[in-house]
């Protein structure tokens, strides 16, 4: 019995034991378990507080970063420091201004009325069917980057339209820009002798030359008492059947604020102009004369006085029949001059121009020009906005009409200097010193024209009873009655229709060049003339999806002078004996000024329709100025000025007896 009692014992010890040990083995398992939640639940609560963290973070730097975007001005709160930094206020750009609204600065045109000088796929007619001066492709005259250094900024003439055409558009409530601002300006100096202009040349010969008497201006110089005459200029330019919006849609002329108008409003009228001069006064008592050059001054329309019969018996019967004033004298009106220019003939001022429905598209017409004074209660024919103090008048007489046929564009010839070939200078158009040396003016003789440039020709004008009628001031009465019928001053036709062109031989080519400047510039220092010519690809002026006319205009400068005598045979033709083709640059385009919807400046390129009117030189010929006025797209003009010595750098000799056609070539690419 002891022992089931001791056995009975020890395996209650052993369960007690066993028991226990289970419970701390449960106890521990429970420690585990809770230990391992409670450090899992930690290590999330801080991952979750880090997410937290860095979920404001972002929000704050996405804030920040939109804040920054929105307005720079704009606060940026730092989260760390709490401090406000704050940039200064920056004015927003203004908006671009309306296009094509205002009337002084040059048009905007779309890119199709540019000429594509360096399109990388031409049209036959400037490519492969195409030949140009020795060969090389026309460049820019005047780039851009050259400014101030060999020429100036081009200038629009801004003339005022208003007195005969309404700008405000009822549908729009705004102005809408002119039919046209004045196409092809010929512009001019008024200097008695502008070639001794800002020049300290000492020649005797040069200073005592006249190119325009004082005294047939002297009520241009009385109106502006503040400009001395020499420094004043002259504009002519024609308001017509403009192409400024040749090829546009409706929607592109409302976007371009182009003219509704379809024909010139009152007719076409064409417009004198008494203009500020291209470079700054150097006197003392003249500085509140500095400002921008070719700056209008006044203006007034070009009139017809009605004294006798105006037209020509070829129209059909088609006349402006003489009409005296009840006031006294005769009517005047403004009158069709097409595509005028101004030339100089024995002291005074000349306008060419063409009259088609009165005299025909084959002749070119000429008249002096004569200023008249107004009172204060007259106006100038013309003035408007801006011109109210303008007092002088500008008109031609019926009966000064002279006819010239039959060439193109025909230009006129009136002065000439002949160097000196004795004087040791020969082979040199200047003396060592710079100045001209050797030279003297040739006297003043018949008025000749250049009625082609290939083959050179010119010709002598038959000016009938108008010389006479200028210096001894007859009476109309005691006037031929045929002069309005342009009998009795029309050019020699017998002479001018027998010589059109010297072709010298049928088989003998010719080029398609033309002339363009009405006057050919006399060259002193070399005792050539100068002159400007055109070319337009194709030749023929039909109509086309590019123009109504004649399109991608070139340009370039020649000189033409007297042969010697011992290179004339005594042969040949008679209108062309004297004279020959001496220097002509290389082909060019005036750079476009107009910048395209959707640009910021200006392309580097032309404009497909540029005409260069007028030309003249204002100082020595070797270092004065070239004044150039040109028309764009049969739309407005410039002006602008390029250094004689560039102009002397592009003229190149050609070999005697060279004619145009002779060095026209294809272009290499």
């Amino acid at each position: 019995n002891n022992f089931a009692v001791r056995r009975s014992a020890a395996a209650s010890r052993s369960s007690s034991s066993t028991n226990l040990k289970a419970a701390i083995m449960i106890l521990l398992l429970c420690s585990l378990v809770f230990g391992s939640f409670y450090l899992s639940y930690d290590v999330v609560k801080k991952s979750m507080e880090v997410q937290k963290h860095v979920q404001a973070d972002n929000k704050n730097v996405a804030k920040n970063t939109a804040a920054t975007k929105e307005d720079e001005a704009t606060a940026i709160q730092s989260p760390k420091e709490d401090l406000t930094l704050s940039k200064p206020q920056q004015t927003p750009p203004p908006p671009p201004p309306p296009i094509n609204s205002d009337k002084c600065a040059f048009r905007s045109y779309p890119k199709s009325r540019l000429y594509g000088l360096h399109d990388q796929s031409q049209p036959n007619f400037l490519s492969s069917d195409a030949t140009y001066i020795r060969g090389e492709l026309p460049t820019i005259l005047n780039p851009i980057e050259k400014d101030d250094a060999e020429q100036t900024a081009p200038v629009k003439p801004c003339l005022d339209t208003t007195s005969w055409e309404t700008l405000w558009d009822e549908s729009t409530k705004k102005n809408r820009l002119p039919f046209t601002d004045g196409h092809n300006p010929s512009i001019v100096s008024l200097a008695s002798n502008p070639y001794i202009q800002g020049t300290n040349n000492n020649n005797d010969n040069n200073k005592q030359h006249v190119r325009l008497d004082p005294k047939h201006i002297a009520p241009l110089t009385s109106a502006f008492p503040n400009y001395p005459p020499n420094n004043l200029f002259l504009g002519v330019t024609i308001f017509g059947n403009g192409q400024c919006k040749f090829g546009l849609s409706e929607e592109e002329v409302t976007t371009y604020n182009f003219s509704t108008y379809n024909d010139p409003p009152d007719g076409k009228r064409t417009i004198i102009a008494v203009m500020t001069p291209p470079m700054p006064l150097d006197t003392e008592q003249n500085q509140q004369q500095q400002q921008l050059p070719f700056q209008i001054l006044g203006q007034t329309t070009l009139l017809l006085e009605r004294d006798v019969k105006y037209g020509t018996k070829r129209q059909r019967g088609k006349f402006i029949e003489a009409e005296s004033n009840p006031q006294g004298g005769h009517t005047r009106i403004h009158q069709e001059f097409d595509d005028p220019r101004f030339f100089f003939h024995e002291g005074r001022l000349w306008v060419l121009y063409r009259n088609g429905p009165l005299f025909g598209y084959q002749d070119q017409i000429h008249n002096p020009v004569h200023f008249e004074s107004v009172t204060n209660d007259e106006k100038g024919g013309g003035g408007g906005e801006g011109t109210e103090e303008v007092k002088f008048v500008a008109y031609v007489k019926a009966s000064e009409t002279v006819r010239v046929c039959c060439g193109r564009n025909i230009a006129l010839i009136s002065e000439e200097a002949a160097r000196n070939v004795d004087d040791g200078s020969s082979g040199n158009r200047n003396g060592g010193d710079g100045k001209m040396a050797g030279m003297e003016w040739m006297p003043s003789g018949s008025l000749q024209a250049l009625t082609w440039v290939d083959p050179v020709t010119v010709v002598d004008v038959d000016l009938g009873d108008v010389t006479n009628l200028l210096k001894d001031h007859r009476r109309l009465s005691e006037v031929d009655k045929d002069v309005g019928d342009g009998v009795a001053m029309q050019a020699k036709l017998g002479e001018i229709s027998t010589h059109h062109r010297r072709l010298g031989s049928a088989k003998k080519p010719k080029s398609n060049i033309h002339g363009t400047n009405g006057y050919l510039v006399p060259l002193p220092s070399s005792g050539e003339l100068l002159g400007i010519a055109h070319f337009h690809r194709p030749e023929n002026r039909k109509e086309s999806n590019y123009a109504l006319h004649g399109h991608h205009y070139t340009h370039a400068f020649f000189t033409i002078a007297r042969k010697q005598q011992s290179n004339n045979s005594g042969g040949g033709d008679v209108g062309n004996a004297t004279f020959q083709l001496k220097r002509i640059s290389n082909e060019f385009l005036f750079r476009a000024l107009s910048v395209p919807i959707g640009e910021k400046e200006s392309p580097n390129d032309g404009d497909i329709i540029q005409f260069a009117s007028g030309l003249d030189v204002y100082g020595s010929d070797i270092d004065g100025k070239l004044i150039l006025s040109y028309g764009i797209n049969d739309c407005e003009g410039a002006v602008l000025t390029i250094s004689m010595s560039k102009l002397q750098r592009m003229l190149i000799e050609v070999e005697p007896g060279q004619e145009v056609a002779d060095l026209m070539r294809t272009a290499m690419r």
